[in-house]
């Protein structure tokens, strides 16, 4: 049986947090469908970003496609956390 999931979602920047298993990856990608997402559960994209955090920057700047940016997962590589943070202040609110 599937629930509905009501959130109301910021406008702007925000992090989702909740337990395991309860659907807040699917929630997303269906809620944001077009966003650029960066899921830190596959390994290769893991590793690439562990050795390079900033790279994460370099993918937000270079997508054309979307003003929407999701870190799933980002818990697993705690150096993008600065990243995440200066994107987040130096863009406001203008990215989601």
């Amino acid at each position: 049986m599937r629930y509905k999931r009501t959130i109301n979602c910021s406008t702007g920047n925000f992090f989702l947090f909740g337990p395991r298993g309860t659907g807040k990856s699917t929630w997303l990608r269906e809620t944001y469908p077009g966003a650029l997402l960066i899921d830190l559960l596959r390994e290769d994209i893991k590793t690439r970003l562990e050795a390079n955090p900033e790279r994460l920057a370099e993918l937000v700047d270079g997508s054309t496609k979307t003003r929407t940016v999701i870190v799933d997962e980002v818990q697993r590589v705690s150096s993008l956390l600065p990243v995440v943070h200066r994107l987040i202040e130096r863009d406001g609110n203008s990215r989601q």
